[in-house]
């Protein structure tokens, strides 16, 4: 018997080798196993047991820290996350659906009852700090709750989110409530091939937006720590497209590749 089969005899006694073996059976998506080909995800190391609790308790349970949740956001928006990890690099990654996250856009202006018109992360060196817009960025939202803190994350950090086979980059935008993951903006579901805009009026703002159609499983998450350091010095509107594409497959890349 080899020597880790040894130790996970004792498992009890061991806890990590139940986790190791746990994380070493998550398998990604057919569609998605190219593109994750080379990332050592095997060798991760789960994290965030408690988050996971929380977005397990409101799918299974429908509840928040024990809270009973609305019946209707837990039977139409499920986490479906299934691992939480910490790979090469401090890198968090993690698979959950994708909902729809309108804020900061033109749309959401149209919608104040139900859509914030800012994100957490603001353009912080421009006058009156202006929202990024969920119509024109592509961006991830994290869970409140202690999860960005605690992970070693920060808004502002770059992410890479598979779908498919689509990859995409994105930026962390916007906070969330705090047992539900798997949100990101108008664009990024545009950039992963699900139309969600129905209508644009004649400036190309999006007007109507199909809140039914985001992705219910399967889409998958690396978000780069201390990357956020690399990217809002002297960010705009302008410039930050630009620099989620130039920045993104370097670090996607690195994790395939290691430390050179």
């Amino acid at each position: 018997m080899r020597p880790v089969a040894i130790l996970c005899a004792f498992a009890s006694i061991a806890p990590c080798c139940s986790q190791s073996i746990a994380q070493s059976n998550w398998q990604p998506p057919p569609a998605s196993a190219t593109l994750v080909d080379g990332i050592p995800i095997a060798s991760g190391v789960r994290v965030g047991r408690r988050f996971r609790r929380r977005f397990m308790d409101f799918d299974n349970d429908c509840t928040c820290d024990g809270k009973p949740q609305r019946k209707q956001d837990c039977d139409l928006d499920p986490n479906s996350n299934h691992v939480l990890l910490k790979l090469t690099g401090g890198v968090i990654f993690f698979d959950a659906k994708l909902d729809i996250d309108n804020d900061g856009s033109p749309y959401s202006k149209l919608r104040r009852n139900t859509d914030q018109p800012q994100t957490t992360l603001r353009y912080e060196e421009l006058p009156g700090r202006p929202s990024l817009n969920a119509d024109a960025v592509p961006y991830i939202v994290l869970p409140l709750g202690g999860f960005i803190g605690e992970l070693g994350l920060e808004t502002g950090d770059l992410a890479a989110v598979i779908y498919k086979d689509k990859l995409v980059y994105a930026i962390v935008g916007d906070e969330g409530p705090k047992c539900k993951i798997g949100e990101g903006s108008i664009q990024l579901h545009e950039l992963l091939g699900n139309q969600v805009c129905r209508k644009r009026n004649p400036a190309g703002d999006c007007t109507d937006v199909d809140e039914s159609r985001g992705i219910d499983k399967n889409v998958l998450f690396f978000v780069f720590p201390d990357s956020a350091r690399l990217i809002l010095p002297g960010l705009t509107p302008e410039n930050i497209n630009a620099r989620i594409r130039q920045l993104g497959p370097r670090l996607f890349n690195a994790l395939k590749t290691g430390p050179n």
